[in-house]
């Protein structure tokens, strides 16, 4: 945790990260470590953001929402706020998403996610451009979501969606960092 001034709580990590720029040698650990992943259940792609409520938008803190593509699927977790912990969980094949409708604001944007079953989230406070990959990849762009055509930005937001769902340490991501094969 955060420590906190004197007579306030403890902010979580989590809440900072969306804005976090992470060094260009710790984005190259995390590429070379995506490379070494079998390629059919491996991590595509994963964005880190909040789910807006009317909690939320009255002042309140607004929960991390992780949308992560790996091995034809795509997974739609609610995180807890301080405990870091699954709130819940929705799992779709890849062929399930009916679409995708980005709103682009100055400084962020979010995006709304629609499933065969009639399920749509909207996932906001993503940093620009996070949807972009994604875009491409359902307008049948093959190439669209490998690690090597992410910018730096994009690739940081994976990074920390991966961490926000424990398949990546949040704290550090150095070369020491990746496990061995």
């Amino acid at each position: 945790m955060v420590q906190a001034r004197p007579g306030r709580r403890e902010r979580s990590p989590v809440g900072g990260m969306v804005w976090k720029q992470l060094p260009w040698e710790d984005l190259e650990a995390f590429r070379v470590y995506l490379d070494a992943l079998p390629a059919g259940g491996r991590p595509r792609y994963g964005m880190l953001g909040v789910k807006a409520s009317w909690w939320s938008r009255l002042g309140g803190g607004a929960r991390p929402f992780v949308v992560l593509l790996a091995g034809g699927r795509l997974a739609v977790t609610q995180r807890s706020f301080f405990g870091h912990g699954e709130r819940y969980r929705k799992q779709y094949p890849l062929a399930d998403l009916q679409g995708i409708k980005v709103r682009r604001g100055p400084l962020l944007e979010g995006v709304r996610l629609a499933f065969a079953d009639g399920y749509r989230v909207w996932v906001g406070g993503l940093p620009r451009r996070q949807s972009r990959p994604l875009e491409r990849y359902l307008a049948g762009e093959a190439d669209a979501l490998e690690p090597a055509g992410l910018t730096p930005e994009q690739l940081t937001n994976f990074r920390q969606a991966m961490g926000a769902v424990g398949l990546w340490p949040v704290a550090g991501c150095g070369r020491a960092a990746i496990p061995e094969a």
